[in-house]
């Protein structure tokens, strides 16, 4: 009887094998100028992807002991060379990163019955890229500003989301959480970013403090271009109040919910809903009522521990753009960063900026502060190396013209 082949060395009709396991990609980190993909590299999943988050994200959530020495900053550009190497890039591939503008690290998507390719993807998701790219290319010389960028490919229209027109500004601090956090020089300072002071106050509306059932019906009934969100995140909620989980039996469907099921703390946000005042909500459901039935242009997340989860999973959702955080931020400076961020998109020194440009701009006017090893992530729908986009408002005229031009 004739042995069946196995199904790895079998060549599909065109030749080529099925990849293994092993092989399939896990991150894709893309390389170029504003308009063109020069260079790339690809992470498969049996790079050390789980060790480098652990240690990288250690490194960066104690950088108040490091970042004010130069030496020591100079061994961790050349730890991330070495770590870098680790994962297949070696120094000629930094080589290529450090002469580009543009560097954007792409999360391929996974089967979420996949427990082990899910693990891997989600450690890659937590790797502080940003810092781990910027500090090996300026040790192999770079001095130019660089911008890093997230995709998780969604399919998001070919056009530049345009400055917003109106925003919804999300604030929660529920319960216990009131007493120590107010929100009201944020929310001035996105005001005054946006332009939404005098007549045109309307621009933003803020909710404060919603159940999540009210948030949730508000997004599906109204469409908003630009969501910005404010609170304490899951893991925050713990360290401002003494025993915030105990209350949580552990056979309890919100305990379950906020642990998977396990006992690790998931990311996400506390909100309140029915008799729960503190409600912990997790980052997938979070960004499934944050997205609506029309989802935002972007999304700004004032949140700890955001950038890795919720601003991805609000890409994968739908989103055009998310921003947040890996780790913590000191509070003032997160507020002056997304102000800075809001005022260089909406009110543009010359040329109108796309987003991308806009965050750059934010991050060059801060640097003089001690933002350094701040991961501090933007995730977008689109690759930046797209050039076929355009802005809505250039569609709008061009449709407009051809119209004109059929009277």
């Amino acid at each position: 009887m004739a042995k069946r082949l196995n199904a790895r060395k079998t060549a599909s009709a065109n030749g080529a094998a099925e990849p293994r396991s092993s092989d399939q990609p896990v991150i894709t980190i893309h390389a170029g100028d504003k308009r063109t993909e020069a260079f790339k590299k690809t992470v498969t999943r049996d790079a050390p992807l789980a060790r480098l988050a652990q240690e990288w994200s250690y490194i960066l959530r104690v950088r108040s002991r490091w970042v004010g020495d130069a030496g020591q900053r100079e061994t961790f550009g050349l730890r991330a060379l070495d770590d870098l190497k680790n994962l297949g890039i070696g120094p000629d591939d930094v080589q290529q990163f450090a002469k580009a503008d543009r560097i954007e690290i792409e999360l391929h998507d996974w089967r979420n019955e996949d427990t082990q390719a899910a693990s891997i993807h989600e450690a890659a998701a937590e790797v502080p890229w940003e810092y781990l790219i910027s500090a090996a290319t300026r040790a192999q010389g770079r001095f130019q500003s660089l911008l890093i960028s997230r995709l998780f490919r969604n399919g998001t229209p070919q056009v530049t989301p345009s400055p917003p027109q109106n925003m919804l500004f999300l604030e929660s601090a529920p319960g216990r959480i009131g007493d120590q956090y107010e929100f009201d020089d944020e929310e001035e300072r996105i005001r005054a970013a946006v332009g939404a002071t005098g007549r045109h106050e309307k621009k933003v509306f803020v909710l404060n403090t919603p159940q999540v059932s009210e948030l949730r019906e508000r997004l599906q009934k109204e469409k908003w271009e630009a969501i910005h969100v404010t609170g304490i995140d899951t893991h925050q909620a713990a360290f401002i109040i003494e025993n915030f989980y105990d209350v949580f039996p552990k056979d309890s469907e919100i305990w379950k919910e906020i642990t998977k099921s396990s006992r690790v703390l998931c990311d996400g946000m506390i909100l309140r809903e029915g008799n729960e005042n503190e409600c912990p909500v997790r980052y997938d459901k979070l960004a499934g009522i944050l997205v609506g039935r029309t989802p935002p242009r972007i999304v700004t997340l004032n949140l700890y521990h955001s950038g890795a989860r919720t601003a991805r999973e609000l890409v994968r959702r739908g989103a055009h753009v998310a921003l947040g955080f890996l780790d913590e931020i000191d509070d003032e400076l997160a507020e002056r960063f997304f102000q800075a961020f809001y005022w260089a998109w909406c009110h543009p020194a010359d040329k109108a900026l796309s987003i991308p440009d806009a965050f750059l701009d934010a991050w060059d006017k801060m640097s003089a502060s001690n933002l350094y090893g701040t991961s501090i992530v933007i995730w977008m729908g689109r690759s930046v190396f797209d050039s076929s986009g355009r802005r809505a408002g250039d569609r709008r005229s061009s449709i407009a013209k051809k119209r004109r031009g059929r009277r």
